[in-house]
């Protein structure tokens, strides 16, 4: 059997390419360096992102252990007041309906609002007509508030058997229980986006917001409630709940100013003083950065307790309400003219003991 030559060209091997065959070679590089690109690409993006991920996630994280702290700090301030009357005034200065509390370290900032639980309605002790103004004061008709307020009457008495003793009274043991009263929803809950008649949309809030179930009376704290809690109230309208809010924006009231200025019949659901109940908010952020993280602890003073107070719940994931997050900002300069400037924040309330 001959061997080839090597000598001896082959034919096939020694053929040129085509134009036709160079230009599909071309093309063929040229996508698979496209698509290397475009792979690089969504490398980098993906990296960037996750970056980004995990950077707001340390800053959540880092924002979150410090609002912690300044809630301890608080808490323990409020059980073991400071024995100088002016100093521990000076620390929870009194704004917007609520008391307020500042820490800062580093780069790091915290605001932290002090309300009275008694600022809210009691969903436990509340009259069905109260709700009932309450609920259409948020949105709902005349008929469906009405129905709802019978609704939540009827859960709180039910029939022997249904959740109750014979002679006895179901309690509401969080808010979010309404859920489960038949024609609640979450939005009426939580708040939900309206339309205005001018077009504009506006965000309602929700029931969450002016309710609570640790207080148990009938007795509103002027100086913490919101207008829509006061212009729920028996004699009250919308422009009497304006006006005393409109009021406690220069001092806290006294129980003369609800004289001069409550219709007297609302006066038997008025208060002034505080309750030994009340709601920490506190919002903690790195400076310069965007993310926020928030926790709430509802309290209650208890000279008897080693702590010197009972923590009734604790939300480690809150989402404040429009008038708390109005003090995000970082403790204004004296001479600015707003709520919640230098003006506004002036010394003085009822958390001194």
């Amino acid at each position: 059997m001959s061997r080839p030559d090597p000598n001896k060209a082959n034919p096939r091997a020694a053929a040129p390419l085509s134009d036709d065959s160079r230009g599909v070679v071309l093309i063929t590089v040229l996508w698979i360096m496209v698509g290397l690109s475009l792979l690089a690409l969504t490398l980098a993006a993906t990296v960037r992102t996750e970056a980004t991920l995990a950077r707001a996630s340390g800053e959540a994280e880092q924002a979150y252990f410090f609002a912690r702290g300044a809630m301890e700090a608080v808490l323990y301030r409020l059980a073991y007041p400071d024995p100088d009357r002016e100093k521990q005034q000076a620390l929870f200065p009194y704004a917007g309906g609520m008391n307020h509390y500042r820490l800062s370290s580093r780069n790091l900032r915290c605001h932290l609002a002090l309300l009275d639980e008694a600022g809210r309605l009691d969903l436990n002790a509340a009259a069905p007509e109260i709700l009932e103004r309450l609920l259409r004061i948020v949105g709902e008709s005349p008929y469906r508030a009405e129905t709802l307020a019978a609704a939540v009457e009827t859960w709180r008495n039910p029939e022997p058997g249904d959740g109750a003793a014979a002679t006895g009274r179901r309690r509401f043991r969080f808010v979010e229980q309404l859920l489960q009263v038949p024609g609640f929803g979450r939005q009426l809950l939580y708040g939900r986006p309206r339309r205005q008649r001018d077009g504009r949309t506006v965000f309602q809030r929700g029931l969450i917001d002016f309710l609570t179930v640790y207080t148990a009376g009938t007795r509103v704290n002027v100086n913490y409630a919101a207008p829509e809690v006061l212009a729920a109230l028996p004699g009250m309208s919308w422009a009497d709940a304006q006006a005393l809010v409109a009021a406690r924006a220069r001092r806290l009231l006294e129980p003369p100013d609800l004289t001069e200025r409550a219709p007297a019949e609302a006066l038997p659901f008025l208060a002034t003083e505080p309750s030994l109940t009340f709601s920490l908010v506190a919002t903690a952020w790195l400076e310069g950065s965007s993310t926020r993280r928030s926790i709430r602890v509802v309290a209650r003073r208890d000279r008897q307790s080693r702590l010197g107070h009972q923590r009734l719940v604790w939300y480690d994931q809150y989402w404040p309400s429009p008038r708390v997050r109005e003090f995000y900002a970082p403790a204004p300069s004296a001479g600015r003219g707003a709520r919640g400037t230098a003006n506004a924040l002036a010394k003085g309330g009822p958390w001194t003991s």
